[in-house]
């Protein structure tokens, strides 16, 4: 049993990294368009590790599961772990190709950033403490939703770019896969599936 417990702590801590991968990836996509396009190659960077990252954590819960054959709780955090860390290195991708964008974002897409690293925030103590965690994920992913549909209205009245519509879609597709991540830790929690949106 304690081979286990150290077995899940070992890979929760791991995809608590790639966590911080992916909360480091959107405020640097931010930052970068607000006055740095150097910050580019740290995202790159970033979207290499979380690639590594995100390999090697499939590797370990699937030797999780041949070692131990887990079952219940233990079962649904192998699994689970697995579509998580998939979610966080998409995320990374997402920030990535934002960042290349060479368009001037509107002022009003910089909005979206509170509402998002809030979000990150409050998955990271998804991982201890469900709790409230779908209510506040909700409420976080309505406010970005909001910003997504008055920018998208922004945009048809004063169409700059392609990349911008990409770049707002892919903020408000950042939100809809934090909400997934945390779904799945109330899955894995309680043995339920709940819908966060």
């Amino acid at each position: 049993m304690k081979l286990i417990e150290n077995e899940i702590r070992r890979i929760s801590e791991e995809v608590l990294v790639l966590h911080e991968l992916a909360k480091k990836a959107v405020e640097l996509c931010f930052k970068s368009h607000k006055n740095d396009r150097t910050l580019v190659r740290e995202i790159s960077a970033l979207e290499e590790r979380s690639d590594e990252l995100e390999a090697r954590i499939h590797d370990e819960c699937s030797h999780f599961i041949i070692r131990f054959q887990p079952m219940a709780k233990d079962m649904r955090f192998a699994l689970g772990m697995i579509r998580i860390s998939s979610a966080y290195e998409r995320i990374v991708d997402l920030a990535q190709e934002i960042s290349l964008y060479e368009c001037e974002l509107r002022e009003k897409i910089f909005e979206a950033e509170k509402a998002l690293l809030e979000m990150f925030d409050v998955v990271k103590e998804g991982f201890s403490n469900i709790e409230n965690l779908k209510d506040r994920m909700i409420s976080l992913d309505d406010k970005v939703d909001d910003l997504y549909i008055q920018l998208l209205e922004d945009i048809e009245k004063n169409f700059r770019c392609v990349e911008e519509v990409l770049a707002v879609r892919h903020l408000e597709r950042i939100g809809d896969l934090l909400c997934k991540i945390a779904t799945r830790l109330v899955y894995v929690q309680e043995g339920k599936w709940t819908w966060i949106k």
